[in-house]
């Protein structure tokens, strides 16, 4: 692969020419196939010469898999079956079996295992001795039994059943099922073959002729299934040879198409070059094909560095095919199975090693493909389940039944991989296919499997037999009796039955077609609007919105709801010369913001010269300003004007069907252009007001919030070792945190959160600081702190605004802490002696909320003894409710954990080992609260 990556016409040519002959292999294959000589059956070779000629009494001792026609009391050895063992000895001649019953005691019990054809399996018997006569058994020449019979086919018209003896064909004998069909294709098409068959100890001709063109739906699924992938590889390797990831593909698709297209063949009675090719291509594809794929899988849908930088796992899946291959090219064909067992191990053990190392755009954009995965591999499985335990079909035509049914899940891989591409636009590739011509596609398939599937419905219920009851009226009784009832009679009801049973059928495929038609136009976007209830609701929204930006958001969003579109875009006007508020949906922010920059006084004249009765489209617009109207998609432009003055426009994208707009939808997005130009009108308005009333009251909170600050070093107090820290989700925040000295040795620590985030509680922050401060000059405990602060607070605070906050007294020389929490979170608490972490939460409510007796009511303050090594932990709720991307919260769980884990360092390095698991923890989240921590450590 290293020499074609700065190479690609080289690659092309060599691709394509490989391409060209594998189908060329893959369509002889195929043609062979349907043109040999077919007498639509399947037979396999005879597992015993030794043929039962009459029914032998016998207890089954074991019921075969399809148990529905026997049991154990009336199964016993029958005509036809074939001697495969007595007591474990397994023999090939007659003269043997001889030998051993003649040893045996006629009053003996032994057991007989015996070969039936009519159900391809072995069936053991306990059998008497003395039932088993010298005339039961005899030698018949070498064998194959009819496995199937194709119904209506040739032989199935000839007579021929499954359980036949077949021993010599057009007078030819043969050793076993392979020679049988060498001379079978030596035979000429459309010609009678002779069989010389054994059926219930007697011997009959059935003369055979053999099919024309002969050739299974199954295998004709699988080949187009097969042509699927062979497609797919050549089109991604054909049209991207300079990207790595198509040319794997390309390779790994093409090898797997072409073994699904040549699996099936008819042994060829002479071999020639194209047989040679077709079984070593067919080898080589298929195994190669698994490390194709998975080196695939390293560069596609993006590359994997950490992948690519490990050649032994790519190198490893190439030599472990290489080594297989060579093997059973040596002969061993009985490693085939064992060979595919073992690369799929082998690629799923690497990619579970390294799952950890996908990047999460890795697994977005390959997110189709592994759930394609899933749904084929539960296709598969339940398909197969379906055929076999509710379908029931014979145990011969099972497996042509499933490998037809399995080409059809296994078609969305390619699909699937066709549809990534087009979606993420991968490998500089633009395959997509409209909307509105998906739409029209999948909603015919619906309704056209829909009727096919009701049709052959209807055309099996006549075919059904109808056990009806024979009801009679007699008088005012309603009888059923045990007689039938008359000929007349009966059909009369079968008929009536039938005609409910179709009234029933066309209701329920009615409901069915209306909700997957529901779902499929949910799923393109063609859901139909009721315009007075869209203007309705559009005008909701300009009446509870009054800035600018806010009624211009409300618009974009309700529009783009209401009308499914891809893009919807609003730019308002002041004074006609510039835009003053610009808002999209549906287009890159960095470019809305240029766009809407790049508006000027030229494009805002070319809107209000033209006069439209309803929009007017891009296309008329110059070239220079058309080009950038449809870079951010917009193909609609609709005026917005107030008193003939140009006060905005709505710009609409396509529509998120890519159906066309109709005449209705524009009337309507005109009329929303005149509801919206008062909504302006007004806007204007009220920013004007707003602005000047924000300004004051902004410059007066700037002032307040100068009067403290948080503390900036952290105290010295024999016994304790401490650190606090503060970081806000804004330029300011409302956590607050402070070191109140007292007496030498003693120091209070209050940890506090005001309601709310920003401005305003920086400056409650700052207020509830300078109250803290004053009121601990008294000597006051934590509780009668909180107290009185309380009391202070109540008055000063705004409605719906309030402040919770812990406080904790510490007496190192007596090791002793005094504290109490108004509202706030528990206080962590690492008992070293214990080796656990506890919460301390006594009862209390946030201050500023009562100025009452209930305030003090509530609130506990508490003492403990605290020794060496235990630690004290201070927070508020950003902490504790900090989001991750996923939305998942912190939570105390996680800090229980790390106090635990952390508790032999420093209060400084817990500080930071806290802040730093909660960043860890949200990643790239915004920042939602203010974080603070203080951690106090007994020394």
């Amino acid at each position: 692969m290293h020499y074609f990556e700065n190479r690609p016409n080289h690659f092309r040519i060599v691709y394509a020419a490989v391409a060209a002959l594998l189908l060329l292999i893959s369509s002889v294959n195929l043609y062979r196939y349907a043109t040999s000589p077919d007498d639509e059956n399947v037979f396999r070779t005879s597992p015993s010469d030794i043929y039962i000629t009459e029914n032998i009494p016998g207890q089954l001792l074991e019921l075969p898999a399809d148990s529905t026609t026997y049991s154990r009391a009336d199964s016993g050895i029958i005509s036809g079956d074939l001697l495969l063992a007595i007591n474990n000895e397994y023999f090939t001649v007659k003269e043997n079996v001889d030998t051993l019953l003649a040893g045996i005691d006629t009053s003996a019990t032994l057991e007989v295992v015996v070969f039936r054809p009519a159900l391809a399996q072995e069936l053991p018997f306990e059998v008497r001795r003395r039932d088993i006569a010298d005339t039961s058994y005899r030698t018949i020449p070498s064998s194959v039994f009819v496995l199937e019979v194709l119904k209506g086919g040739a032989s199935d018209r000839a007579g021929l059943k499954v359980g036949d003896i077949v021993y010599r064909i057009n007078n030819q004998r043969f050793k076993d099922a392979r020679e049988a069909d060498q001379i079978l294709r030596f035979a000429q098409v459309g010609k009678s073959i002779a069989y010389d068959v054994i059926r219930d100890d007697q011997i009959i001709v059935k003369q055979i002729t053999l099919a024309n063109i002969g050739i299974r739906l199954s295998v004709i699924m699988i080949a187009l299934c097969g042509l699927l992938y062979m497609g797919t590889g050549i089109f991604l390797a054909l049209r991207r040879p300079e990207f790595l990831a198509a040319q794997l593909l390309g390779w790994g698709l093409l090898s797997l198409g072409f073994f699904m297209s040549v699996i099936f063949q008819r042994p060829a009675v002479f071999t020639d070059v194209l047989d040679v090719l077709r079984d070593f291509f067919k080898l080589s594809a298929v195994f190669l094909s698994f490390p194709l794929m998975f080196h695939a899988g390293h560069y596609f849908p993006i590359e994997r560095p950490t992948m690519v930088k490990k050649t032994w796992p790519r190198r490893g899946a190439y030599i472990l095919a290489g080594v297989i291959i060579l093997v059973i090219m040596l002969g061993q064909w009985r490693f085939f199975g064992i060979g595919l067992l073992v690369m799929t191990l082998y690629t799923v053990a690497v990619s579970l090693i390294y799952r950890k190392e996908y990047p999460m755009e890795y697994k977005k954009l390959n997110r189709i493909i592994t759930r394609t995965g899933w749904v084929v591999a539960f296709l598969i499985i339940a398909g197969m389940a379906f055929i076999l335990l509710v379908i029931k079909p014979d145990a011969r035509s099972a497996s042509w039944l499933v490998n037809g049914m399995i080409s059809i899940p296994l078609a969305l891989f390619p699909l699937a991989y066709l549809y990534t591409i087009g979606h993420y636009r991968l490998l500089n590739l633009d395959i997509r296919v409209r909307r509105n011509i998906q739409y029209n596609i999948v909603s015919s398939l619906w309704l056209i499997g829909l009727v096919a599937v009701f049709l052959l419905i209807l055309f099996r219920l006549p075919s059904l037999e109808l056990n009806l009851p024979n009801i009679q009226f007699q008088g005012t009784f309603l009888e059923v009796t045990d007689e039938p009832m008359a000929p007349g009679e009966q059909v009369v009801m079968e008929k009536m039955v039938l005609m409910l049973l179709t009234i029933g059928l066309i209701w329920l495929f009615w409901k069915i077609r209306r909700m997957g038609q529901g779902l499929l136009d949910r799923k393109y976007d063609r859901g139909e609007y009721d315009y007075r209830r869209a203007a309705g609701e559009l005008a909701e929204v300009m009446a509870a919105q009054f800035t600018m930006n806010d009624l211009a958001e409300g618009m974009v969003q309700k529009l783009a709801g209401l009308m499914q579109v891809k893009q919807v875009g609003v730019l308002f006007f002041r004074g006609e010369a510039n835009c003053c508020c610009s808002v999209a949906i549906g287009t890159d922010n960095t470019r809305w913001d240029e766009f809407s920059r790049a508006i000027d006084r030229r494009i805002i004249n070319l809107i209000q010269q033209n006069r439209a009765d309803y929009r007017f489209s891009a296309d008329y617009l110059p070239d220079d300003i058309r080009e950038q109207f449809e870079l951010e998609g917009f193909r609609h432009i609709i005026a917005i004007r107030s008193k003939e003055k140009l006060v905005g426009v709505l710009l609409i994208g396509e529509k998120r069907s890519e159906s066309p707009f109709h005449k209705d939808d524009l009337i309507f997005l005109s009329a929303v252009a005149r509801q919206t130009s008062v909504a302006i009108e007004n806007a204007f308005l009220y920013e004007e007001l707003a602005e000047q009333q924000r300004l004051k009251h902004e410059l007066d909170i700037a002032r307040r919030i100068q009067i403290a600050s948080l503390p900036q070093t952290h105290p010295r107090i024999p016994g304790l070792d401490i650190s606090g820290i503060s970081i806000p989700a804004q330029e300011v925040g409302g956590d607050y945190f402070d070191y109140l000295n007292g007496m030498p040795g003693e120091i209070t620590i209050i940890v506090g959160d005001v309601s709310g985030k920003g401005t305003s509680a920086a400056f409650y922050m700052s207020k509830v600081q300078g109250i803290m401060r004053s009121l601990h000059d008294f000597g006051l405990s934590p509780r009668e702190l909180f107290i009185r602060a309380n009391q202070l607070l109540t008055n000063d605070l705004e409605k719906q605004s309030f402040i919770t906050a812990v406080g904790a007294s510490f007496k190192s020389g007596q090791r002793q802490l005094i504290y109490a929490r108004a509202g706030h979170s528990p206080l962590f608490y690492y008992r070293a002696s214990a080796g656990k972490v506890e919460m301390l939460i006594p009862r209390g409510m946030g201050m500023g909320l009562t100025k009452t007796a209930k305030f003090d009511q509530l609130l506990e303050e508490e003492t403990l003894h605290y020794e060496p090594g235990d630690i004290f932990c201070f927070i508020t709720d950003g902490i504790t409710e900090a989001h991750s991307i996923s939305g998942e919260e912190f939570g105390e769980e996680k800090l229980l954990h790390l106090l635990q884990e952390c508790n032999g360092t420093s209060a400084k390095r817990i500080r930071d080992q806290i802040i730093t698991a909660v960043n860890r923890f949200a990643e790239n989240a915004r920042q939602h609260d203010d974080l603070t921590v203080v951690v106090v450590k007994a020394v």
